[in-house]
C-alpha cells in the first residue's frame, strides 16, 4: 500500500466534496441528510483512493508522468469535440425545446465548480485510479496477460462509468426519452474511454485533466447556447 498516495488522491477530492456538497445542500431534494450525504462522499472519495493506492502500482500506473499534462490536453480536447458532435448534433435535432431546456438548466443548477472538481476529479478517482487499477490486478492475478487485462478493464471501467450516470436522466428531464438514454450511454462510455487511455498512458493527472477540459470547454458554449435562446 503507498500510503503517501492515499493520502495525496483523497486530499485533491476535498474541493469537489465541497462543491458538490453545496450544489447538493440547495437543488437535491432527498431522503438523505445534508450530514448523511456529507458523510457518503466523504466515505467514498476514502475507499477509492485508497483502492488505488493499493491497487494501480501493481498494475503499473502512477499519479502522474512528464508527458501527464499534453497527453491530458490533446485526448481532452478530442473527447470534447466529439462530445460536442453527439449533444448538439445527435441530441439536441432528437428532443423537444422543453427537454433540452430541462438538461441545460440542471447543468447550469449543478454549476461549473462542482462539475470540474467533482466530476473532474472524483469521478476519475473512483473509475479510473481505484477501479481500473483494481480490474487490471485482478485479471493478472487470475493469469490473464496484461494486454487482455488492460482491455477489458477499459471497458468494463468506462461502461460502469456509463450506467452510473444514466438514473440522473430522471432527474433531469421531466419525460425520459430513449435519445436521452442513447445519449447518457455513448457519450459518458466515450469520455471513459478517453480518461482511460490518458490514465494508463500518462497517470491519473491526465485523466482527471481530459474530465476537467471536457466540462471547461463544454461551460461556455452552454452559456452562448443559452443566450441565444437555448434552441
Amino acid at each position: 500500500m503507498d500510503w503517501s498516495n492515499w493520502l495525496v488522491v483523497a486530499l485533491i477530492c476535498f474541493p469537489g466534496v465541497y462543491f458538490m456538497y453545496k450544489t447538493e445542500d440547495v437543488h437535491v431534494k432527498d431522503d438523505m441528510s445534508d450530514r448523511q450525504r456529507l458523510i457518503a462522499h466523504l466515505v467514498t472519495v476514502i475507499l477509492f483512493s485508497g483502492a488505488g493506492a493499493f491497487a494501480a502500482q501493481r498494475a503499473g500506473f502512477n499519479l502522474y508522468s512528464n508527458e501527464a499534462v499534453l497527453t491530458g490536453s490533446i485526448i481532452g480536447m478530442i473527447c470534447s469535440i466529439i462530445h460536442f458532435i453527439m449533444y448538439y448534433g445527435y441530441l439536441k435535432p432528437k428532443i423537444t425545446p422543453k427537454d433540452f431546456n430541462e438538461i441545460e438548466g440542471h447543468y447550469r443548477q449543478m454549476g461549473i465548480l462542482s462539475r470540474v472538481f467533482y466530476g473532474g476529479v472524483i469521478e476519475e478517482v473512483i473509475f479510473r485510479w481505484g477501479l481500473l487499477s483494481l480490474f487490471v490486478w485482478v485479471l493478472q492475478i487470475m493469469g490473464l496477460n496484461y494486454s487482455f487485462s488492460l482491455y477489458t478493464s477499459v471497458f468494463i471501467s468506462s461502461l460502469l462509468f456509463a450506467i452510473a450516470h444514466l438514473p440522473s436522466i430522471k432527474l433531469v428531464a421531466t419525460e425520459p426519452k430513449r435519445e436521452m438514454y442513447i445519449y447518457a450511454a455513448a457519450g459518458n462510455m466515450w469520455v471513459g474511454v478517453c480518461a482511460s487511455i490518458s490514465f494508463t498512458k500518462s497517470g491519473l493527472l491526465a485523466a482527471i485533466i481530459v474530465h476537467m477540459l471536457f466540462h471547461i470547454t463544454w461551460y461556455p458554449i452552454q452559456a452562448l447556447s443559452k443566450k441565444n435562446g437555448g434552441s
